[in-house]
C-alpha cells in the first residue's frame, strides 16, 4: 500500500469517518476491521496511534486490567472520569483496539462496547448509534487532532497542519532571504519546494536530515555561502551546527 502524505490522510480518514458513521450494525465490523487495518498500514497514522498509547498511558493501564477483575465498579469508575473529549477519544480508541486484536470477532463485536460499558437498552441498532457518540465520534476526533494541531514531541513525529503551516512561512522567509543575497535562485526554490512536499510526508528526525543535507550539499557546490547554510538549517530545525570547520 502506498504511504500517503498528511494531507492525503486526512482526506482519506474522514471519507473512511463518514462511511463508518452511516454504516448500518451489520456492517459495522468489517468496516471497523478495514479502517484499523489501513491505519496501522501508514507510517504517519501508525505513529499517531502510537502517540495516543504514550500520552494517555495512565488511561491505558486502567482500562487494560484482566479480564476477571473488570465488574461493574471497574466499569463505572472509568466512565465516571471521562470528563472531556480528549479522555473520550482516547478511552474509545483503547477499548476499540483491544476488540480489533481479537482474531476470532463474532458478528456486532464492536458495538457490543456500548452495551458493556454505558449499559445501553434496545436494540443492536440502538446500540449501534450509541457506539458511534461514545466511541467512534470521540476517536474519530482526537485523531485528527492529532494531524491538525498536535505539536512534534519527539523525532519520531510528523508534523501536523499547523507545524507545517510553521515550517512554510519559515521557507517562505528564507525563499526571500537567498534572492536578496542574489544566490542561485532556481536552484535554492526548487529545493525549497521540494521541502515543502516533503513536510507532508516526513517525520522531524528524517525531515532534519535531509534539510541538513540539501543545504550542506549547495554550500559546497558554491550556490550559497556556508554562512547561509549554517543559518538556514538552524532556522529550520532549530538546532545550531558548524559548517565553517
Amino acid at each position: 500500500m502506498r504511504q500517503l502524505n498528511s494531507e492525503e490522510l486526512i482526506n482519506k480518514f474522514e471519507s473512511y469517518s463518514i462511511d463508518i458513521t452511516n454504516s448500518s450494525f451489520e456492517n459495522l465490523d468489517t468496516k471497523l476491521n478495514q479502517i484499523f487495518n489501513f491505519l496501522y498500514q501508514q507510517e504517519i497514522a501508525n505513529r499517531i496511534l502510537e502517540r495516543i498509547n504514550e500520552d494517555f498511558l495512565e488511561l491505558k493501564s486502567k482500562i487494560y486490567i484482566t479480564e476477571n477483575l473488570r465488574n461493574y465498579k471497574y466499569y463505572k469508575e472509568i466512565t465516571n472520569g471521562l470528563n472531556d473529549r480528549e479522555l473520550q477519544g482516547a478511552f474509545a480508541f483503547f477499548t476499540i483496539v483491544e476488540k480489533y486484536k481479537i482474531e476470532k470477532k463474532h458478528s456486532n463485536y464492536y458495538i457490543e462496547l456500548a452495551n458493556k460499558w454505558y449499559k445501553s437498552s434496545g436494540n443492536y441498532r440502538d446500540w449501534k448509534d450509541e457506539f458511534i457518540a461514545n466511541f467512534w465520534e470521540p476517536f474519530a476526533e482526537i485523531f485528527e487532532w492529532y494531524i491538525n494541531e498536535s505539536k512534534t514531541e519527539t523525532e519520531n513525529d510528523f508534523f501536523s497542519k499547523e507545524v507545517q503551516e510553521n515550517l512554510f512561512e519559515k521557507l517562505n522567509e528564507i525563499q526571500e532571504m537567498v534572492t536578496k543575497l542574489g544566490f542561485g535562485q532556481e536552484v535554492v526554490f526548487n529545493e525549497i519546494n521540494d521541502l515543502r512536499k516533503l513536510t507532508k510526508k516526513l517525520n522531524k528526525k528524517n525531515w532534519s536530515e535531509i534539510i541538513k543535507g540539501k543545504f550542506i550539499d549547495l554550500s559546497l557546490s558554491g550556490i550559497i555561502s556556508i554562512e547561509t547554510a549554517k543559518k538556514v538549517i538552524e532556522m529550520l530545525t532549530g538546532n545550531e551546527i558548524n559548517l565553517l570547520n
